[in-house]
């Protein structure tokens, strides 16, 4: 951590750093529970950024983004190389943010609502504990069916404590933009994983994997591809709309699921 830096700005900039994209709101929300109250928390949020950008470790990208406030033009943060470099301590390639293209921050945002998500969740329920793991650490390598090196990369992967249970995830964040061959194809690289044996060795069991979709309509394509698949475990795969997300995290999953 950089002494010179307050608290929350050490924390901005360590979940820029996680996600590499943030909007203003998402990170209010993350800093919500180091602040009195919602006005409080949006006046010291605005703050904490102005202070970063003046250090030039952060900049901002006044972006249109679909589905993000109605679609209007939203800033969105990322690290500068500076801030980068701060961060690392090493030296690293010149950051070009504006080269990203909008598919990619949507997909990014999307991840990162819920990160947003659960994190309210926890902050929300006592004795609940999350731990989220972001890419690249989310990422598993293994050896697939023709022996070379191959890597999954979910989103997210999150364990869930509580004081009746552990239930652990692979983050899945679809935004419906694709065909569900492409999904299928990606789960049965989780049944790949999963037939190494390598996560139950280190966590007694195989995470559940987490489709989180943005609508009831995509909730149910998937769910159908899913179950109709031959030799797919559908036991291993569910699909939930954001607004079930919170729910998953303070119950654990339901028993059908």
């Amino acid at each position: 951590m950089d002494n010179s830096l307050q608290p929350t700005e050490q924390l901005f900039l360590d979940l820029l750093r996680d996600h590499r994209f943030l909007t203003t709101h998402q990170l209010g929300r993350l800093a919500r529970h180091q602040f009195g109250n919602r006005r409080s928390a949006k006046r010291q949020t605005l703050r904490h950024l102005d202070s970063l950008r003046e250090q030039r470790l952060i900049t901002a990208l006044e972006r249109r983004v679909g589905g993000w406030q109605g679609g209007s033009a939203v800033t969105i943060w990322t690290l500068t190389t500076k801030g980068l470099r701060l961060l690392t301590g090493k030296r690293t390639g010149r950051i070009r943010p504006h080269h990203y293209s909008t598919t990619f921050l949507e997909h990014l945002l999307a991840v990162a609502e819920v990160r947003v998500l659960l994190e309210e969740t926890t902050h929300q329920t006592p004795g609940l504990e999350a731990l989220v793991e972001t890419e690249p650490g989310c990422w598993r390598t293994y050896l697939g069916s023709a022996g070379m090196a191959t890597t999954l990369k979910p989103d997210l992967a999150l364990g869930v404590t509580t004081t009746d249970f552990v239930d652990y995830y692979f983050i899945e964040v679809d935004r419906a933009t694709e065909n569900p061959g492409r999904v299928i194809r990606k789960c049965w690289q989780y049944e790949t994983y999963r037939r190494t044996g390598a996560e139950q060795k280190q966590l007694g069991v195989f995470p559940l994997v987490v489709w989180v979709v943005p609508n009831l309509g995509r909730a149910q394509q998937l769910s159908q591809a899913i179950s109709t698949e031959p030799k797919l475990p559908g036991q291993l795969f569910i699909v939930i709309t954001h607004e079930h997300l919170s729910s998953l995290i303070r119950d654990g999953p339901s028993p059908h699921e």
